[in-house]
């Protein structure tokens, strides 16, 4: 007679043992996990059934992002739409998923197969989102919710990091002092087609070449955001900020 559940390997043992030390509950269909821990790296000619965790971490991003936005909107009740954000790309910023990823031991159940210092040093934080992004398919929404407010009270202290991290500005300014690198910060006052009241556009460029604008109804407000785009952009191209 032909047998509908196979039973597991050890490896698929000991994988779910240590899966429910980072998720906190024991996950149902192995295999949404294993391709979110599968590098694009391990996914060769002979191995075109398998997927790498590419397509999960594009899902696990967008649901990290929609449920710190709403754990944000619903501890800071009185933050306007510029410290949320700013708060948000503090958390979900690819140096602290990868931190995060470390933290978990993420890393350590990954396959994958190369040698790539830029690819391996983001691999972690990719894993991370797929992870989120498996979960989904596995249990659902509300896991992920539960799994992510873990991260958040395990790791973040909220009231601590508005502080330490609504200052874009001043870590800018070090980041360039530190590098010596040339930064030229114009702000101005603009009334787009449409809007009733004045706003302020601060644009940002380094070494002469420009890197990132933001808008804001303070002049203050404007340059706070330019310079969170301004170290977003720089975190993207692998350089690493204080």
């Amino acid at each position: 007679m032909f047998c509908l559940f196979r039973k597991k390997s050890e490896a698929d043992k000991i994988l779910v043992k240590n899966l429910i030390l980072i998720l906190g509950f024991k996950p149902k269909d192995l295999y949404f996990y294993k391709q979110a821990l599968r590098h694009a790296s391990a996914v060769g000619f002979e191995n075109k059934r398998q997927s790498s965790n590419e397509r999960l971490e594009f899902v696990g991003d967008a649901i990290i992002s929609a449920i710190v936005s709403n754990i944000l909107f619903k501890h800071f009740p009185k933050a306007n739409e510029g410290k949320l954000s700013i708060l948000r790309s503090t958390i979900v910023n690819r140096k602290t998923l990868n931190n995060l990823a470390n933290e978990l031991k993420i890393p350590e159940l990954m396959n994958f197969k190369t040698s790539s210092l830029n690819t391996m040093k983001n691999m972690g934080g990719n894993s991370f989102e797929a992870i989120v992004g498996a979960i989904y398919y596995d249990r659902g929404y509300n896991y992920c919710i539960k799994f992510i407010e873990n991260i958040i009270n395990n790791y973040f202290d909220l009231d601590t990091l508005i502080e330490q991290n609504t200052d874009y500005k001043s870590r800018l300014l070090q980041y360039v002092q530190k590098n010596k690198i040339e930064l030229i910060i114009e702000t101005c006052e603009n009334l787009e087609q449409n809007e009733k009241n004045q706003h302020f556009v601060s644009e940002i460029c380094i070494n002469n070449e420009y890197i990132a604008f933001g808008k804001g109804w303070s002049k203050k407000e404007a340059e706070q955001i330019a310079s969170k785009n301004a170290l977003k952009k720089i975190e993207t191209n692998n350089e690493e900020i204080d």
